[in-house]
């Protein structure tokens, strides 16, 4: 059987109810999950300061609240 389970406080806790009895032996193969994007990030910034980097140097004035239709529009 395969199963989902989170790591915390020493113990892995089993995502769903398993039907086993309680005290029963199993034995594991314990499989880390792949990373998620929200997971890698939880905050957001990774994918900010990537966007952020799309502008390069030549990105604009450093006055992009004036200049915005200059540097949205490029008028």
């Amino acid at each position: 059987m395969t199963i989902k389970a989170v790591y915390e406080d020493g113990v892995l806790k089993p995502k769903t109810a398993l039907p086993l009895r309680e005290h029963e032996e199993v034995e594991l193969d314990v499989r880390r999950a792949p990373v998620t994007a929200a997971q890698d990030d939880p905050t957001g910034w990774k994918g900010m300061r990537e966007f952020i980097g799309l502008a390069g140097e030549s990105g604009g004035s450093g006055n992009a609240s004036e200049d915005h239709d200059a540097i949205i529009y490029r008028r």
